[in-house]
């Protein structure tokens, strides 16, 4: 098992003991003992940050083509059919270029809180969570070289798994956070749509 020490905020010596120990007991019994199912609120938590991450995708398209729109004074679909990895890319560029009157430095802010944030999306989406035996934990693992590699640049061997720990306290901290860009943009979405003449 390679463990991938990136993580919510500091690594701590809590995370690295516990990283420790799964690769230890990865070849022998201990491995289901420490590693526990999740329960509802688990589940709850991970479908959250998911889904807001998903929204965080839709709201950068929408504005997107709102910028374009004004800058271009034309229509364009061309926001629609980025794949995930430019949205954020073109959301700053946007925000950058426009003439209008609006809070670009709130929305870089957001876009920069997105980028840092979506290794949750991709782990939550395609690796499989359990909650550790301390209850204060959980721990994505995969056994998918692609996606392992996808993480940090290192390809898994012999069948190897790759995890990675997270404090759920840490998580909601973060969701928190995504949350909140996400209603700024919400926000800025219906002044735009409301006032398309009168907000420069």
């Amino acid at each position: 098992m390679e463990a991938d020490n990136s993580m919510v905020g500091s690594v701590d010596e809590e995370m690295r003991e516990i990283m420790r120990l799964l690769e230890g007991a990865e070849s022998t019994r201990e491995l289901p003992r420490l590693l526990l199912g999740v329960g509802k609120e688990d589940l709850a938590l991970i479908g959250d940050l998911i889904q807001m991450y998903c929204m965080a995708d839709a709201l950068c398209r929408g504005l997107i083509a709102m910028l374009q729109e004004h800058r271009l004074g034309t229509t364009s679909d061309s926001a629609y059919s980025l794949n995930d990895t430019d949205v954020l890319l073109h959301t700053k560029k946007e925000a950058r270029e426009t003439a209008l009157n609006i809070d670009k430095a709130g929305i870089i802010s957001a876009v920069e809180t997105f980028e840092m944030h979506r290794m949750f999306r991709h782990t939550f989406s395609h690796w499989v969570v359990k909650r550790y035996s301390d209850g204060k934990h959980l721990v994505a693992l995969s056994r998918s070289a692609p996606d392992a590699k996808k993480r940090d640049g290192i390809a898994l061997e012999g069948g190897n798994a790759k995890l990675m720990v997270f404090r759920i306290d840490l998580l909601m901290t973060e969701l928190a956070k995504i949350k909140g860009h996400c209603k700024f943009l919400s926000q800025l979405h219906a002044y735009l749509e409301a006032a398309p003449a009168n907000y420069e």
